[in-house]
């Protein structure tokens, strides 16, 4: 069998795991809190729908199971590990970019200024376009792998230049919230820009890694 499945959780995936967690309980507090004081907007009901969603994506998905895939494979293993791949890829990030569609309506609609709409807009994208480098890069993966070998180096790049956008666009939604005055509001969003920083440091420092030893 050329493809094999493993689970082999290491600190990094348990750090991120625990704090995707904690971020979405307090998405979810944050909707509840709202609720209480009588707000029942459609905003505030997509929050806490796409908390809970999210809360339980990220708790079963830190169990999901990596794919290797072995020469000599054939058509089909090869499809099953691209689709995984695709998948595995493309879920997290589409689910980020619903949330980023509920802040742009819920910051629209309690702005003081136009100003505030800037985090949310740069935000949405600069994960979508995340997003098709992503799928781009997947498919030309499951196209020709030489291809992919020889542009590695771009990638990498690529993908800190992609991943930059949204990070900056939640370090605006971040110093919204603090203006909002909500606590659960201010948590979440200080988790969530936590959590985008955290996968940017680490992806610095694994290119940064990769072009020290590899060039």
């Amino acid at each position: 069998m050329t493809l094999t499945f493993y689970w082999e959780p290491d600190l990094v995936s348990i750090v991120f795991t625990a704090l995707s967690i904690i971020k979405y309980v307090t998405l979810i507090l944050f909707a509840n809190s709202r609720k209480k004081v009588g707000i029942r907007s459609k905003n505030i009901n997509f929050f806490l729908v796409m908390g809970i969603i999210l809360l339980t994506y990220s708790a079963i998905s830190f169990f999901f199971p990596g794919v290797r895939l072995h020469f000599p494979y054939s058509g089909f293993e090869d499809i099953i590990f691209h689709t995984i791949v695709f998948i595995y890829d493309s879920v997290p990030i589409i689910f980020e970019i619903f949330l980023g569609v509920v802040l742009l309506f819920y910051i629209s609609k309690y702005q003081r200024t136009k100003k505030s709409l800037l985090g949310p807009i740069l935000f949405l994208v600069g994960i979508t376009t995340f997003l098709i480098f992503i799928l781009g890069i997947d498919i030309l993966w499951a196209i020709d792998s030489s291809i992919y070998s020889s542009i590695y180096e771009l990638y990498l790049i690529g993908y800190l230049v992609t991943l930059f956008i949204p990070v900056l666009g939640f370090f605006f939604i971040f110093l919204y919230s603090i203006h909002h005055n909500n606590a659960f509001f201010i948590m979440f969003c200080a988790l969530f820009f936590a959590s985008l920083l955290g996968h940017f440091i680490y992806r610095i420092n694994f290119t940064t890694y990769y072009f020290r030893f590899n060039w």
